[in-house]
């Protein structure tokens, strides 16, 4: 290889890994804004479970649950019903540490 074709070959590998590095940033970024999304549903989650418990209301609502899942599913495939239980599941506060699990699927 020449000195020439090495100095391009370089060039190319920094340029690929500036790419690479702030498509990463912007993940990073998308990352930071779904994380505040899921802290935003989980409140809303829980307005409802208060809502819906001091109305005498089930602390589950299976059909609204499956109404949360299916999108996702449909969107997703199998790793989208993952999601939406995950949500679904931060949503109930289960195993957060953050206050009694609460059974919502808002």
């Amino acid at each position: 290889m020449s000195v020439r074709e090495e100095t391009t070959v370089r060039e190319d590998e920094e340029t690929t890994a500036m790419v690479i590095a702030g498509l990463r940033e912007r993940i990073d970024h998308v990352d930071a804004e779904i994380r505040a999304l899921i802290a935003r549903r989980r409140s809303l989650s829980r307005q409802v479970q208060r809502a819906r418990i001091a109305g005498g209301g089930r602390r589950t609502d299976f059909s609204r649950e499956m109404r949360v899942t299916s999108p996702y599913t449909e969107a997703f495939g199998r790793q989208g019903t993952t999601i939406a239980l995950a949500l679904l599941e931060i949503g109930r506060g289960a195993g957060t540490g953050q206050g009694p699990g609460l059974d919502e699927a808002a």
